[in-house]
């Protein structure tokens, strides 16, 4: 079942590229995030939600002008954070 939120989160890939987003819901296999940016994403990059601290690598499964649906693939980052 998914929970409405709003939590501050970064998306991170290649371990260079960040931008801020917002988590507008999540389920304990996926979230759906949103981005004020338009980027190219990844079909696989990381998730951090900022009040955790929690780091996911998500698997995007649809996407919208402005949100992205994701998977959680794991615990494990798919490529090194920055400050890594």
């Amino acid at each position: 079942m998914r929970r409405r939120t709003l939590l501050g989160g970064k998306i991170e890939f290649f371990g260079r590229s960040t931008f801020d987003c917002v988590i507008r819901n999540r389920s304990d296999c996926g979230a759906r995030v949103r981005c004020d940016q338009q980027i190219a994403l990844p079909e696989v990059f990381n998730l951090v939600i900022e009040k955790s601290g929690e780091r996911f690598v998500v698997r995007t499964i649809w996407r919208s002008e402005t949100d992205v649906g994701v998977v959680f693939s794991s615990n494990v980052l798919a490529f090194p954070s920055r400050s890594a």
